[in-house]
């Protein structure tokens, strides 16, 4: 029996690494609204019009943060509704996990077509505004700075974060799982007996080899 998905599985692979990514993009969003908070003196102005006083928060950021709590959470109680699940607390943090977590369900559910779309760009929108829409649009790979960085061993975490910095936003913690699941990359060694720790040149090469591959249909 084939199975119907209303979300593809390619879009769910990139909801989760976008709902992945949403608590550190909070955490950046909320930095990017302190500095002008910090530095603002307080003392009351008056604007004539001509020179306006600049606001002692970023408006952009704070927009963003709002926009993608709504998303999240419009989501979030969209499916707990229709599924009857227990709905989670009103944060962003909390919605991206509840959405995470229920993401098969998410998108066996009708209706659900447009979730990758709305949340995906609000992604995209909230990292503009935090200060790192240097990641969009994902830009080449630098081969001088892949070859610096080849030797570095690093966990899953570690690898995923370098990763976006060097031009490899697709090479996330999901993505390098899957590799050593499906064998191509092997860890170099554990750290505290536990956690897998691999070589970046071995996963980056694994990675672009992997992703030129033609996925059946």
């Amino acid at each position: 029996m084939t199975e119907h998905w209303f979300i593809p599985k390619q879009e769910q692979v990139e909801l989760d690494d976008a709902l992945a990514d949403a608590p550190d993009i909070c955490d950046d969003l909320h930095e990017a609204m302190k500095p002008r908070i910090a530095t603002a003196n307080w003392n009351p102005k008056v604007s004539t019009g001509d020179r306006p006083q600049p606001l002692p928060f970023n408006v952009a950021a704070l927009d963003a943060a709002d926009r993608l709590a709504i998303c999240l959470e419009g989501w979030a109680l969209w499916l707990a509704e229709i599924r009857n699940i227990t709905p989670p607390s009103s944060t962003i943090e909390s919605n991206a996990a509840f959405l995470r977590r229920h993401l098969l369900l998410l998108a066996a559910t009708e209706g659900s077509e447009s979730a990758h779309h709305d949340i995906t760009s609000e992604i995209r929108h909230a990292r503009n505004a935090s200060g790192r829409s240097h990641l969009q649009p994902i830009p080449k790979p630098n081969p001088q700075r892949l070859a610096q960085a080849h030797a570095e061993q690093l966990n899953a975490r570690g690898i995923a974060t370098l990763a976006k910095h060097i031009g490899a936003q697709e090479l996330t913690i999901r993505r390098i799982k899957h590799l050593r699941e499906t064998g191509k990359i092997v860890p170099v060694r554990y750290a505290d007996k536990r956690t897998p720790i691999y070589q970046l040149g071995d996963v980056l090469n694994a990675h672009y080899a992997t992703s030129t591959r033609k996925q059946p249909a």
